[in-house]
């Protein structure tokens, strides 16, 4: 017989087969093996998953690797068990597949496989070009609906802020612009339940808003966990960015850090998560800004307020 290669995890052993099967019969005790015949390519045993262990029939084949199938690839006719060369050894000695690995690493000297990965050349001059969306694509939404007002949301803010609704996904449309002010990804707030969707592969580094406040020049700003908070605050007369969450994550704060904001008041949404979020958020911000914390009624967001019940937290914080 012709050696074959068997692939054990990154190990590869070059054996013959013929001369494995005829060690591991000399030792075993339990009448498996009982007739070994070479057909060709492929040899043919008695099956050692048989439950009397002691099959007359040669009704497994194993296969030696010049074929589709790996070398030592095994198949019974009879009760249809199949497999590695690793878990037909372990059968011989009524053991499992990781007995007939260990079995035939310590009896055969083999090599690790050479894993050879080609990597992309990086031109690190060149940083990763971003995508941005065309601003042609809020045409095909439609500029109003009642969800809009129903969430405080005026003529003014919708026009500003470039608020669409999509009447395919019946959702509110939030185009997301960076700080050059081109859209970077679009998230929807469906009008008929509380699903929130971002587009998936989402710049999780921009932030809702920020654009115009910068484009603005506004140093004093109220943080949101989200768009409808914050053109509520915006409608009320405090000019906000949308976090998009509560998570505060470590790539929105550096994008904050270089800006011009020198006061920020933060007002994240009545709960556990908000607060947490509020917590994280005056860790992390550089400490030479002003930071102001409204404590909204438990449960609550700015979107459940009157004008004039922010007006109060905000002086509440600000004193």
């Amino acid at each position: 017989m012709s050696l074959s290669n068997i692939i054990i995890g990154d190990r590869v052993i070059t054996l013959d087969i013929y001369e494995v099967l005829n060690k591991i019969r000399s030792e075993i005790s339990n009448g498996k093996l009982s007739s070994i015949r070479v057909m060709g390519d492929s040899i043919s045993v008695p099956c050692p998953f048989h439950k009397d262990g002691k099959e007359k029939h040669n009704s497994c084949t194993i296969y030696c690797g010049d074929g589709d199938l790996p070398a030592g690839s095994f198949h019974c006719f009879t009760c249809s068990e199949s497999g590695s060369f690793s878990k037909f050894v372990g059968a011989c000695f009524d053991q499992d597949k990781s007995f007939g690995e260990k079995w035939l690493l310590e009896n055969y000297s083999y090599n690790l496989i050479k894993k050879e990965i080609d990597l992309p050349l990086i031109e690190l001059s060149k940083p990763k070009e971003k995508k941005y969306l065309d601003e042609s694509i809020l045409e095909q939404f439609s500029n109003y609906h009642p969800y809009m007002t129903k969430r405080k949301l005026t003529d003014e803010i919708i026009e500003k802020f470039d608020v669409k609704y999509d009447p395919l996904t019946k959702c509110i449309v939030f185009p997301v612009r960076d700080t050059n002010g081109k859209i970077s990804f679009l998230t929807r707030r469906s009008t008929e339940g509380r699903k929130f969707i971002i587009d998936k592969g989402a710049d999780k580094s921009v932030i809702y808003l920020l654009y115009n406040i910068i484009k603005e020049n506004i140093k004093t700003v109220v943080v949101c966990e989200g768009q409808i908070n914050a053109l509520t605050s915006w409608s009320y007369g405090y000019p906000a960015i949308a976090l998009l969450g509560a998570g505060t994550t470590e790539d929105q704060i550096q994008v904050l850090n270089n800006t011009n904001i020198n006061h920020y008041i933060l007002c994240y949404d009545g709960d556990p998560a908000g607060r947490k979020g509020a917590s994280r958020f005056k860790k992390f911000i550089r400490k030479d800004v002003f930071v102001d914390d409204i404590l909204l009624p438990e449960g609550k967001d700015i979107n459940d307020l009157t004008k004039e019940e922010f007006d109060n937290l905000v002086y509440e914080s600000l004193t």
